[in-house]
This record gives structure tokens, C-alpha cells and sequence, in this order.
């Protein structure tokens, strides 16, 4: 099967809360790509290779203890892997609202310098706000996925 387009395909995820049906997408598409062209931009594209943390989201996996919140390179993943996920961008994070308090505990710590890292240092605290048996305050480990040129984040 060729994998450049798919076009009797459907694919069905969520998006920020939001049902999404994909039609007539290309296989070999990225997450990030697909983003775009939802005028979602929050989540940047640094290195394509996944090294960076700046296109990071966070997909949510049900598991026995319950949901685990994973961030991952929305640069490494395929449309076809998302079927059936729950996929969160920085987008969804406080969008009309007061600040979360992973984007609060940023703003507070002056961890934004020029700003092209945070939206993936965001989506990475923010999965591990929620990882399950978490006490305490976040592990800085939790962004060793991230990348930031400014060392603004330490």
C-alpha cells in the first residue's frame, strides 16, 4: 500500500477535548503538520527529528491505575498513530482564562526569554503535574526532553 495518500481513509481522535474525523490525509503526515493546518501553532517545530521538545504535546493513555499522561514529539508522530487518542496542545491550557499553574509557576520563576521553547516545557510540566504517584513538587527530569537556547529554564 502506497503511503502517500489515504483518501477513503478515516481517522478519529480527540483534539483539545474536540472530536476530530480526518479524511483523505497523508500517511506519512505528522501530528504537528496536522496542527497547522488547524491553525493550531502553540506547539513549534525546532528540529523535525525529535531531539528538541518544542513541538511537545501530550497524548493521554488509559492504563490500568488509570490515565497516564504522556508528553511526546508531536514532530515523530503520524496521523495513523493517533487513532483514538486524546491529544492535548498548549492551546487548550487556560486559553480564555486565569494562567494553569504550570503556566503561573513559569511566569513566576521568569522561565520565558524569547518564548519559542515554552509552549513544550508547558506541555511537559504539565504531564508531569499529572503522572500518577507524583508527591511533591515536579521532577526536573520531566523536561530532560526539552531543548531551550536561551538556558532561561533551570
Amino acid at each position: 500500500m502506497a503511503l502517500d495518500s489515504h483518501p477513503g481513509s478515516t481517522l478519529e481522535f480527540l483534539l483539545n477535548g474536540r472530536p476530530i474525523r480526518a479524511r483523505g490525509f497523508h500517511a506519512q503526515n505528522t501530528l504537528l503538520d496536522f496542527l497547522r493546518s488547524q491553525g493550531l501553532t502553540g506547539a513549534k517545530e525546532g528540529c523535525a527529528e525529535g531531539e528538541c521538545g518544542a513541538c511537545t504535546v501530550v497524548v493521554v493513555r488509559e492504563n490500568g491505575a488509570g490515565s497516564a499522561y504522556v508528553p511526546v514529539n508531536s514532530c515523530l508522530l503520524f496521523l495513523p498513530m493517533l487513532a483514538g487518542q486524546e491529544i492535548y496542545t498548549v492551546e487548550a491550557l487556560a486559553h480564555h482564562g486565569p494562567l494553569t499553574e504550570t503556566q503561573q509557576a513559569l511566569v513566576d520563576a521568569g522561565g520565558s526569554q524569547c518564548g519559542y521553547c515554552t509552549p513544550g516545557f508547558v506541555m511537559s510540566l504539565f504531564a508531569e503535574q499529572y503522572r500518577p504517584g507524583r508527591e511533591g513538587p515536579c521532577d526536573p527530569h520531566a523536561m530532560s526532553g526539552n531543548l531551550c537556547r536561551c538556558t532561561g529554564y533551570r
